[in-house]
C-alpha cells in the first residue's frame, strides 16, 4: 500500500519514498518469514495459544523477528520509517500542490502504520514473551535456537533493517534510489545517530529502571476468600488481548464475525476461487461437442461486439 501510495503522489520524494518501500519491504518481510518459520520448524505448530515464552529458548530468532516488526511497524531509526517517512513528504508536497485530499491519504497512512505495531505486539507476546506454553514441552526446559543456517540468513537481514536505517542517506538513498529519481529534494530531515543514541539511551535507563526495581524477596498473598478455589492464570495468550471488546456493544457482533474468519480476505478469497472452479467444472464436461458450442458461441458474441462497436 505504502508503495502504491507513494508513487501515486507523481512526486520525486514521494516516487523515492516508494521505491526504496519496495526494497524495505523485501528485507524485512523476508526475515519475518524466515523467522515465522523457524519457530514452527522448533515448535512444531503455528496456534498461538499453544506458544509462548520463547525469547529465552530461541533468542536470535526472538531479536531477528523484532527488529523486523519493528521494521514493517515503521519505528524509527529502522529502514521501514525513513521510507515511510519520504512517503509522507510525499504527500505532504501533494497538498502543496492543490490537493485537497491530502490530509485524509496522510491520516490513512499514519494509522495503517500504528495498526501495523498494534498487530505485531500482539505477535510478539503470543509467541516470544510471557510464561512458557505447556503445549511446548520440548522446548520447555532448555534454549532450543535454530541451526546457523537457518538463523544466518535471519540475522543478515535484521542486520541490513537497522543498517538501511541509521545509514538510509548515506547507503541506500545515495547509491540506490536517488540515482534513479532524478529531482529528490526532502521537505524535512530526521538526525538517525541522534535518534539512534537517544533509543538507546532509553533502552538502558529502562533497563537500569527494571533492576532497580525488581522485587528481589517473595510476596504472599492470600486468594482463597471462601467458596471454590478459582484456578489462577498463569499466562495471557495473543486472544486475551481483545477480551475488553469481546463483549462492547456493536463491537461483539463483528468480533464475532472475525473470528469465523469474515473478514479473512485469504479464506474469503479461497472460498470464491473454489465456487468458479465448481462452475467452470460443470462446463468442461469432456464432451467435445459442447466444447464446439461454446467456441462458437465466443466467436458469435466477440463478432457482434465488433461490428456494432458495443
Amino acid at each position: 500500500g505504502y508503495m502504491v501510495l507513494g508513487i501515486g503522489t507523481g512526486n520525486p520524494i514521494g516516487i523515492a519514498g516508494g521505491i526504496f518501500h519496495m526494497l524495505n519491504h523485501a528485507i524485512y518481510k523476508s526475515c519475518l518469514f524466515l523467522t515465522g518459520g523457524a519457530v514452527e520448524h522448533r515448535t512444531q505448530t503455528t496456534n498461538l495459544n499453544r506458544l509462548g515464552g520463547l525469547a529465552k529458548l530461541m533468542p536470535i530468532t526472538f531479536v531477528t523477528f523484532l527488529i523486523a516488526a519493528l521494521s514493517i511497524s515503521g519505528v524509527p531509526p529502522f529502514n521501514g520509517f525513513v521510507s515511510k517517512w519520504m512517503v509522507y513528504q510525499g504527500i505532504i508536497e501533494l497538498g502543496k500542490g492543490g490537493d485537497k485530499l491530502w490530509i485524509i491519504w496522510l491520516v490513512a497512512a499514519m494509522f495503517g502504520s500504528a495498526l501495523t505495531l498494534a498487530s505485531f505486539m500482539k505477535l510478539i507476546h503470543s509467541v516470544f514473551l510471557g510464561a512458557p506454553s505447556p503445549g511446548i514441552p520440548r522446548l520447555a526446559r532448555k534454549r532450543n535456537e535454530v541451526s546457523f543456517a537457518m538463523w544466518l540468513p535471519m540475522a543478515v537481514l535484521a542486520a541490513l533493517c537497522v543498517i538501511f536505517g541509521v545509514f538510509a542517506y548515506k547507503v541506500p538513498l545515495k547509491n540506490l534510489i536517488i540515482p534513479a529519481v532524478p529531482g529528490v529534494s526532502f521537505l524535512g530531515f530526521w538526525s538517525p545517530g541522534l535518534t539512534t543514541l537517544l533509543i538507546i539511551i532509553g533502552i538502558i535507563l529502562g533497563v537500569i529502571i527494571y533492576w532497580l526495581g525488581n522485587i528481589k524477596g517473595l510476596r504472599t498473598d492470600t486468594t482463597y476468600v471462601g467458596g471454590e478455589i478459582i484456578p489462577q492464570e498463569s499466562r495471557v495468550t495473543g486472544v486475551d488481548f481483545y477480551d475488553t471488546i469481546k463483549d462492547l456493544g456493536t463491537l461483539k457482533g463483528i468480533y464475532k464475525k472475525a473470528e469465523n474468519k469474515l473478514f479473512d480476505i485469504y479464506d474469503q478469497g479461497t472460498k470464491f476461487v473454489f465456487f468458479f472452479i465448481r462452475g467452470l467444472r460443470k462446463i468442461h464436461s469432456g464432451i467435445l461437442p459442447t466444447y464446439l458450442f461454446w467456441s462458437l458461441f465466443g466467436m458469435l458474441i466477440l463478432f457482434i461486439i465488433m461490428m456494432f462497436r458495443i
